[in-house]
This record gives structure tokens, C-alpha cells and sequence, in this order.
């Protein structure tokens, strides 16, 4: 070890002392920046450079531990010094891959993103030229056959069979050659997500529409009017007496809904719906076409069929007929509901044309819509909004969850600091002021299971969206550390305002919250066999089990404040909004099972059903039955769907939808229950956020629920009668 041991005193800066995750700040050794280590991080001593300077050393580390692996002989064999030794050996890799994806969406700058697709390069090389790999993987074939396998516990046997299918997959069972020639493959792969990333979000800055005629605009509240025109002088259009209104992709849709010129609607609803198409001036067409080539050429070399096989082959579904099957079947049984929606709306809108419609134009949906009266149609939301401050809604939360699951939470003191200044005793150190961090206990036994930042509120150089990432596993009992990102409703800039939430807020809060909890709580016997090792057609299991409560009445009453009467959330109130949610539930479950099953064609039937023809022509013949009626073709959704460009969701944005049916099901148990109880909170805690990846997701549903999931709960939330 002493050529990495040099490097890294050479190339890498040592943190100051840090607080270890613990039920108190305590001090813990010194550390390189972005390895593993006991501490929280020291952020601020974290840079571009020496983030290429650790992925270059630690994969020297990697390669000197996969060398031992390989020099092992038959006689030696054990789990520890194989197996395991075999994911550890990447260890501190996978803490600086993980640290800098963090770091390049929350400080987002040219040269974050320069270190990250250095990484990228020196990955690929790296797993393309390893000297020791087939070694190891002769070394690990021979060390499954070998006696002590028959010595492994459950757990042990799962993570052997989990760690040489991914082995598989990473090509360590191709020679060397091939090898190089997937490398070659999974750069390019990646590059292509990243330019389609960059191409989607690009054309949202890039469109905009400036008016100048006032009657064009029509139907326009005032408040938005006098911002779209502070917007237009900004950049030097029109003045204070010929004013200009600008119209970005950011305010297109407050257009679409509520301008009374439907050809204003029209040219809004055209640049609103033109990112990754040519009209954006970066069609992603050719680079979803290569990507599918590229993923086609991967899997086969890899021996398998097509590319959504080789993805669900250590999944819940095991192969891809299954998965395009669930999406088909779910498709079947929601036809009924569609298509009473379908009517309702052709006949609301041919109402107030004057004249039976058979379709409608897309820039005039939720123009029409909003026109209803609010008890047919509408939202409540903005009802809601005052009943949610922003402070209490996040802290009731997690006291909420904590009562269910039998966790209690503690902010602790945090600080952002310049590179260079040492961290306070007894504080934790964040990437942006604005940064809170909560450590997370079991109410019995008082053991800390883990503490997660949070970062809710957008601001330039920050990714949009939100999502949570683990930053740290533990290991054992160990304490976990997780990131929780969103973009909220920012605080006001005016101080003696209310920071308020909308619902929507509420509902993605709770959405990663779930995620946070299913990070945190899983500690087994194998660190590889937290949260993250289950399934990936699992993971957004806990995330929609706890979106869940966002709609229950006697969360609700816990949730909700109002900012200035205190008084929780009116019963009234509840109601209408559970009444807003069974209305619009059928429209978003169709588009996103529509987008599943494109997902899962593109990468199935690649060559038979899209090569060579129009993205949106095969992709609109293939949704045809479960479209709405449109007098103008919109552009596929595959263009700007980021998820399905990625590596962990490809072929696998039916995940969402499997996650849900198996939420529903345990949802519908809580509502038998008592949706706060908390004996039924510990059964699903013990069941399954405490076992993480260490049980097969299927046998850990049944030991909750006592059967195979079903959809049947889910289901009843579509059905005709509740539009």
C-alpha cells in the first residue's frame, strides 16, 4: 500500500477534526477529503482538483487490494478475504463517485463538471485495463464452489449471488478485449446522458416569447403582467410606457392556463413543449437513437436478449416480458376509467365551443379546465397553502413518522465554511448556509441510526428536481449519513411574510422523506446489504408509502397549521382535497404507465418498432389507445426524460409504478390498522426498512403483508365512479 499511502499524502489535503456521527458532535480523526471516514464531511476542504487526485488514488488502492484477491490460493479462501475483500477494494472509489455526483449538483460550476467527466474517463480506463480482473473473477468463480460457501448465512449467500451477477455486468467475465470494447461502450453512454441532460434543460433557459400587443395577453392577472414586464426591460425590452412582456418555459404555462388568446396559448404551449425537440435547436432524437444502439450492443455482449433483460435480471421482476406485462395489465385494467375521463373531458370542452368536439387542441386543455367550476373541477390548493408553514411542516413530519416508526429527531448545529477554517466543536459542517442537518434515533434504545442533511430550496448552480443520496454507510451499527435535496417554495424575500408550502411541496417532501427513512434504518450485517442493496425495482417502495399520508385526513391535522390562527387544517378542507386528488389521479397514472411502456419497447424492440422511423410517430402509434385526443401530434416524452436516460432507471421507469401497487397494498393495511399506529409502524420497520437489501424485497413483503403484492388497492383509486 505504500504507493497509494505516498499519493495520498502528496496530492490529497487532510480535513481539520470533524464531528463524528454520533447522538453528539463528537471530535474524530483527521481524514482526506472524499474518502470514507467516521466524521461528517468536510466540505469545504473538498475541490475539483483533489477530487481527480482521489479517484486516482483510490482506484491505485483498489487495484493493489484486487491484486491481493487474485494472489489468494485455493486453500485460503474465505467470505472475508474474497467476497467481501472484493467489495471493499472499491470502498473509497465509491465514496468519491459519491461525493462528487453531490457536489457537481449542488455547487454546480464548469469545473465540478470538468472533475466529474474526468472521473468518468479515469472509471472507464480504469475497468476497461484492470490488471487484476481476471484474476479475481477466476478467483471469486473458484471461491463459490469452494467449502465454506456451504457455512453462509442467508444473508451472506445473497450478497455472493448479488456481487457476481453485477460482476457480470460490469464485463469481468468478457477477455480483455471486450472488455475494452464496453468500457468503450459505457463512456460513450455516458456522455450521451449527459448531453441529453444538458440539451433538455439548456432549451428551458434558451425559449422565450416576447409580447407586445397587451390584448394578446389577455385574461393575465395584473401581479403577473407588471413581472413578465420587469422581466422584458431586465434585458432591455420595451419600457415603462411601450412596455414588453416576456414569456419564458418558467411562466409559458400560467399562459396556457389562463390567457383568453388561444393563439397566444397556441405559440406558449409550442415553446413550452419544445425542449429536446429541433425547434429547441438541440433535438435529443439522435442521441435517444444512438443510446439505444449503444445499450442493444452493450447487452449483447453481455449475453443477453436486449438491454431491459440485462437491467431487470437482479430485480423483483427478473426479465422484461414480466415487467412490459405488469405495465400492460395495469394499462387494461385503468381503460375503463381512462375512457370515462376521456369523455367527460371532450365533453366539457365541447360544451363551451358550442359544437361536439372528437378532439381537442393540447393549448387549450387546461385553459378549459380551469374555466370549471372549482366542486367539478379544480384545486384546492391554494386553500391549503396557508395552513402550511414551512418550519412546521417539515418538523411535524418527522415527528409523524417518528411516532409511527419509533424514531426521534435532533437538528444540530451547523455551519458553512470557507476552505481553511476549522470546523466549531460540537457542529456540522454544510455545503450552503441554507443547509440544516438532523440526526436520527431510536426512541428505545436511544441508538443513533443516522443523521441527513437537507437542502430544500433552489438557488443558481443547483440542480432542479429533488432527489436523496446516500453519502455514508455505516458499518454494522454504525450510523448512516443522507442528503435530502428538493426545490420548495423559497422563503420571501420580505421578512414579515410567511414561508409557506404549497401541497405539491408537501407531497415531495414526503416522497424523498421516505426515501431518507429507507436509507437510514437498514443496518445489517453486511454494509453492501443497506438500503441501496435491495432491488431497484423496490427503492421507490418507501418513497410512495409515505406520500401516502400527505392525503390522510388525521396526518393532515398534524401536518397543517395555519401561519397566522395556528388552527389545524378545516375537516372541510381535507375533503376537498382528497375530492381534487380522485379526480387527477387517472390523467398523471396514465402518462406515466404510457411512458413505462415506451421505456420498456425502446429497449426491447429497438430495431423492429422505432429504427429508422420518427421518435414521436412510432411512439404515438404505439400509445395510440391510451392517449387523449389531440388535434396536433405532441412531442414524445421520451425526449426530455431524464430518468430513462440514466443508468439506475432505464428500462425500469415501471419501477414507479410497481412500487406503487406495492405501497397501496401497505397502505390499505395502515387504513385497516389505524393509519398512525404504531404497532403496525414496528411491524413494517422490523419487516422491512430495518432489513435494507439483506432479504429478497419479495419475501420481505410478505413478511409484512402475508401474501404477493396486489393491485387491487391501487386500482380503486382509478375506478369511474370516483371522477
Amino acid at each position: 500500500m505504500k504507493t497509494a499511502q505516498l499519493l495520498l499524502a502528496v496530492l490529497l489535503t487532510c480535513t481539520p477534526v470533524q464531528a463524528a456521527v454520533g447522538s453528539a458532535p463528537a471530535p474524530a480523526l483527521a481524514q482526506p477529503p472524499f474518502f470514507r471516514g467516521d466524521g461528517y464531511p468536510a466540505w469545504s476542504q473538498m475541490t475539483p482538483a483533489n477530487a481527480v487526485a482521489a479517484t486516482q488514488a483510490a482506484i491505485m488502492e483498489s487495484e493493489q487490494r484486487l491484486a491481493a484477491i487474485a494472489a489468494l490460493r485455493p486453500a485460503e479462501y474465505t467470505f472475508e478475504n474474497t467476497f467481501l475483500a472484493c467489495y471493499k477494494a472499491d470502498e473509497n472509489l465509491r465514496q468519491v463517485q459519491g461525493y462528487l455526483y453531490h457536489l457537481s449538483n449542488v455547487v454546480a460550476s464548469p469545473a465540478w463538471q470538468q472533475a466529474l467527466g474526468r472521473m468518468h474517463s479515469i472509471v472507464a480506463m480504469h475497468k476497461s485495463s484492470s490488471h487484476a480482473a481476471e484474476q479475481v473473477w477466476a478467483t471469486l468463480q473458484a471461491a463459490a464452489q469452494a467449502p465454506f460457501m456451504q457455512q453462509l448465512s442467508a444473508e451472506q449467500r445473497l450478497f455472493v449471488q448479488r456481487m457476481l451477477t453485477d460482476l457480470r455486468h460490469r464485463g469481468l467475465e468478457l477477455p480483455r478485449e471486450k472488455r475494452a470494447e464496453l468500457a468503450a461502450i459505457e463512456l460513450e453512454l455516458r456522455q450521451l446522458g449527459s448531453q441529453f441532460s444538458s440539451n433538455t434543460q439548456a432549451a428551458s433557459k434558451r425559449w422565450q416569447l416576447v409580447i407586445t400587443d397587451r390584448w394578446a395577453l389577455q385574461g393575465m392577472p395584473e401581479p403577473w403582467l407588471k413581472q413578465a414586464a420587469a422581466a422584458a426591460q431586465a434585458q432591455g425590452l420595451g419600457t415603462e410606457r411601450q412596455p414588453a412582456w416576456l414569456i419564458t418555459p418558467a411562466t409559458a404555462g400560467d399562459v396556457v392556463r389562463c390567457c383568453g388568446v388561444e393563439e397566444t396559448r397556441h405559440r406558449c404551449w409550442l415553446g413550452a413543449t419544445s425542449a429536446g425537440t429541433a425547434l429547441s435547436g438541440a433535438d435529443n432524437e439522435p442521441i435517444i437513437a444512438r443510446t439505444m444502439e449503444l445499450r442493444h450492443q452493450l447487452a449483447t455482449l453481455l449475453g443477453y436478449r436486449h438491454y431491459a433483460d440485462m437491467m431487470a435480471a437482479d430485480r423483483m421482476m427478473g426479465n422484461a416480458e414480466r415487467a412490459l406485462a405488469f405495465v400492460d395489465d395495469l394499462l387494461t385494467r385503468s381503460k375503463p376509467a381512462w375512457d370515462a375521463y376521456v369523455a367527460e373531458k371532450l365533453k366539457r370542452h365541447s360544451r363551451l365551443h358550442g359544437s361536439k368536439l372528437t378532439a381537442i387542441p393540447p393549448w387549450n386543455e387546461t385553459y378549459v379546465d380551469a374555466m370549471l367550476p372549482p366542486r367539478q373541477h379544480g384545486s384546492h390548493a391554494a386553500a391549503i397553502t396557508p395552513y402550511l408553514p414551512a418550519e412546521h411542516v417539515i418538523s411535524e413530519l418527522m415527528k409523524l413518522w417518528g411516532d409511527i416508526l419509533g424514531l426521534h429527531f435532533e437538528k444540530l448545529p451547523t455551519a458553512c465554511l470557507k476552505p481553511g477554517v476549522p470546523c466549531p466543536a460540537d457542529t456540522v459542517e454544510t455545503w450552503h448556509p441554507s443547509v440544516q442537518c438532523f440526526a436520527v434515533y431510536d426512541t428505545a434504545t436511544h441508538r443513533h441510526l443516522g443523521s441527513f442533511y437537507t437542502d430544500l430550496y433552489p438557488r443558481p448552480g443547483k440542480r432542479s428536481q429533488a432527489w436523496s443520496m446516500p453519502l455514508q454507510f455505516g458499518e454494522g451499527d454504525a450510523p448512516h449519513l443522507v442528503a435530502l435535496m428538493a426545490n420548495l417554495s423559497p422563503p420571501p424575500a420580505d421578512a414579515d411574510r410567511p414561508h409557506l408550502l404549497t401541497h405539491a411541496d408537501l407531497y415531495l417532501l414526503a416522497h424523498e422523506f421516505g426515501h431518507v427513512l429507507h436509507l437510514l434504518l437498514a443496518h445489517p450485517e453486511l454494509r453492501a446489504q443497506g438500503a441501496m442493496g435491495a432491488e431497484r425495482d423496490f427503492l421507490e417502495f418507501p418513497s410512495h408509502l409515505v406520500e401516502s399520508w400527505v392525503w390522510e385526513p388525521a396526518a393532515l391535522a398534524r401536518l397543517t397549521r395555519h401561519y397566522a390562527t395556528g388552527e389545524p387544517l378545516p375537516h372541510h378542507l381535507a375533503e376537498l382535497l382528497a375530492a381534487d386528488r380522485r379526480h387527477s389521479l387517472i390523467a398523471p397514472h396514465m402518462q406515466l404507465l404510457c411512458a413505462a411502456k415506451l421505456d420498456l419497447e425502446l429497449n426491447m424492440h429497438w430495431q423492429e418498432k422505432f429504427r429508422g422511423r420518427s421518435l414521436d410517430v412510432a411512439a404515438a402509434e404505439l400509445l395510440a389507445p391510451w392517449q387523449m385526443p389531440y388535434t396536433q401530434p405532441t412531442p414524445c416524452a421520451m425526449r426530455t426524460m431524464l430518468h430513462c436516460m440514466s443508468e439506475g432507471y432505464a428500462a425500469a421507469l415501471y419501477t414507479y409504478k410497481w412500487c406503487e401497487v406495492m405501497a397501496a397494498d401497505v397502505h390499505a393495511r395502515f387504513q385497516r390498522d389505524g393509519i398512525l399506529n404504531p404497532a403496525t409502524g414496528a411491524a413494517l420497520r422490523h419487516a422491512i426498512f430495518d432489513k435494507g437489501g439483506s432479504r429478497p424485497a419479495a419475501a420481505m413483503f410478505r413478511d409484512f403483508m402475508g401474501r404477493a403484492p396486489q393491485p387491487d388497492a391501487l386500482m380503486k383509486r382509478y375506478q369511474p365512479t370516483n371522477l
